[in-house]
């Protein structure tokens, strides 16, 4: 099997993916690995939707599938994101000119916003996991309390890749809106609990 560097990370193996984690480039890093992690929870949150409304038919399952179904979408796209974004905020980081600086801070940017976008979208899977909680077959509670792990170190994660790039971000109005995000995302989580 040769691995597809240049195609999306989607078409390659599992194996193809653990590798090329392993490998020596930095990405992709833990904002990619932490919103793929993100994907497989949320296909698990579908599996016991799906399982639990085939058993006894729930609109409100059915419902809330769909739901995960657009987070799961969002994360995908913000895995493949963050491999993209950091790769140019390395590429700009290697340019010797005036603008490198205002190139670099917004590339900065950008590496702040998608794992915090993943992060946001795994929120929305948490409260979707304690939805489905209230009517899982017993069954079924290890694929979900699975799920809901891998949600939890996902947000984490996805949080600490935030929190690293925010260090070197200049302060402006950039950076002002992802603080007040992260604080409402981590107010949520906090209420959650």
């Amino acid at each position: 099997m040769t691995e597809k560097q240049d195609a999306s990370l989607w078409e390659n193996s599992l194996l193809e993916f653990r590798n090329r984690v392993a490998a020596s480039s930095p990405t992709p890093g833990g904002g990619g690995v932490a919103a793929v992690a993100a994907t497989f929870a949320a296909a698990l949150l579908r599996m016991v939707c799906a399982i639990s409304s085939a058993r006894k038919p729930d609109a409100g399952m059915k419902a809330i599938a769909v739901k995960v179904k657009i987070c799961e979408e969002e994360l995908a796209r913000c895995a493949e994101e963050d491999i993209r974004v950091f790769d140019e905020y390395m590429a700009a980081r290697k340019v010797r000119r005036v603008s490198a600086q205002s190139d670099i801070q917004r590339c900065l940017l950008a590496c702040t916003e998608v794992p915090l976008a993943a992060a946001e979208a795994v929120a929305k899977l948490e409260a979707y996991a304690a939805e489905i909680a209230l009517n899982v077959p017993e069954f079924l509670s290890s694929d979900l309390a699975t799920a809901r792990h891998l949600l939890d170190a996902g947000r984490r994660a996805l949080l600490a890749n935030v929190n690293i790039n925010l260090m070197d971000l200049d302060d402006g109005e950039g950076k002002c809106a992802v603080l007040r995000r992260v604080e409402a995302l981590q107010g949520e989580a906090n209420s959650a609990d």
